[in-house]
């Protein structure tokens, strides 16, 4: 039944998003790249909460506005059109929907977050000792000792909102945190838990649970007064091993390891890839219902730099793929390219492209998700286009 609710939600909100969002604004911000250091122009269309990320991850600081008007969403494309030329890159946040509707197709198309999966094991040690990066987050985990239960008191719920969740969410994302409200967390916690990770015989760290259909699912993570150092200290790697044995002992066959930001770069994603089996559409804040859309009228400076810093995962087919841009002050050697994609490299990716300054290096051996593709061979073609490279 929730299942089918969340579907119904999904849609009626899919279909009211166009009418909502009549009016768009676009704005022409001009500031210092974050990758090179150059000035960078950037067009952005959209509302902040769909825009953010990759103005953020293009800036090294907050960018200047020298132009803003709203353009009616039906007429975007052809204002857009006419002032791409004047921009760097192009960037549009806006509902899947009226993309559809009213924008070309010459865009790539990038979910706001993308959701990590893990397969429950049938045996969790058997599984950490298969995996060597998570094998050393099982032993640290035993070895201080954290251990786990999962509570139904309504009195932990309130603690758990008050001084976990509430603390760790403003401390992590500052100015721009978004605090889930307390009723709304309280109709999920009534259908799960709070699943506690104790230490020394105090809850250190918490996740708000809910089993879906054979997914256990963390919704919020919250750590004791937000104290980002436990962390580091374990804290998170305890949630994920003590997860593993409370999915198992409730019959579940997944686990939701949550949203992070769409880029293979992510501080978060990076730590989820030592345990994710693959990707999904993130589920929650209305992200499923929309998207963001890339396009840019020369892929070299200051663009190409940004991928190299920023790789992007992107929508390609029924799934998720990769695109990075090989950096220009790196050698590019079969030794280099081989340790960046092994530093970026992530399971459930459908392909990860690579664009090269230049020729392939001799001696590189090419895994079978990989397409190198020469950045002169893509200028030929459109950012949506970019898929059919390979």
């Amino acid at each position: 039944m929730m299942v089918l609710l969340k579907s119904l939600l999904r849609w009626g909100a899919r279909l009211l998003l166009p009418f909502i969002g009549w009016w768009v604004p676009v704005q022409r911000l001009r500031g210092v790249a974050r990758a090179s250091g150059r000035e960078v122009i950037l067009l952005a269309a959209g509302q902040p909460r769909w825009t953010d990320f990759i103005i953020q991850q293009l800036f090294a600081a907050e960018p200047r506005v020298e132009n803003c008007i709203h353009v009616p969403v039906w007429s975007l494309q052809k204002h857009l059109d006419r002032a791409q030329s004047a921009a760097d890159l192009t960037l549009v946040g806006i509902d899947r929907l009226s993309a559809q509707l009213f924008l070309a197709q010459d865009y790539l198309a990038v979910p706001p977050m993308v959701s990590a999966w893990l397969t429950v094991p049938e045996e969790v040690r058997t599984y950490t000792r298969a995996h060597s990066r998570t094998d050393s987050e099982f032993r640290r985990v035993k070895r201080q000792g954290y251990t786990s239960e999962l509570s139904k008191s309504a009195a932990d719920y309130e603690l758990f909102y008050d001084s976990y969740y509430k603390p760790y969410i403003r401390d992590r994302h500052k100015a721009k945190a978004q605090v889930a409200p307390r009723w709304l967390l309280r109709w999920v916690f009534r259908r799960g838990g709070i699943q506690w990770v104790t230490q020394n015989g105090e809850h250190v760290a918490g996740d708000l649970v809910i089993k879906q259909s054979r997914d256990y699912i963390p919704v919020v993570t919250g750590l004791r007064e937000g104290r980002q150092e436990l962390l580091r200290e374990g804290a998170l790697a305890a949630l994920y091993v003590h997860s593993l044995e409370e999915a198992r002992h409730l019959g579940c066959t997944r686990i939701l390891l949550g949203g992070s930001k769409p880029s293979l770069h992510d501080g978060v994603l990076r730590y989820k890839a030592k345990w994710l089996d693959g990707l999904t559409v993130h589920d929650g804040h209305l992200s499923a219902n929309h998207v963001q859309l890339l396009r840019w009228p020369r892929l070299v400076s200051p663009v190409a730099e940004f991928l190299s810093q920023t790789a992007l995962i992107h929508h390609d087919q029924d799934g998720f793929s990769g695109l990075w841009a090989f950096p220009s002050d790196l050698p590019l050697t079969a030794e280099n390219l081989q340790q960046q994609y092994h530093a970026l490299k992530l399971k459930g990716l459908h392909r990860f492209r690579i664009l090269l300054p230049g020729d392939v290096p001799p001696g590189f051996t090419c895994p079978p998700e990989v397409r190198l593709i020469k950045l002169a061979a893509a200028e030929q073609v459109g950012a949506g286009e970019i898929k059919d490279l390979g």
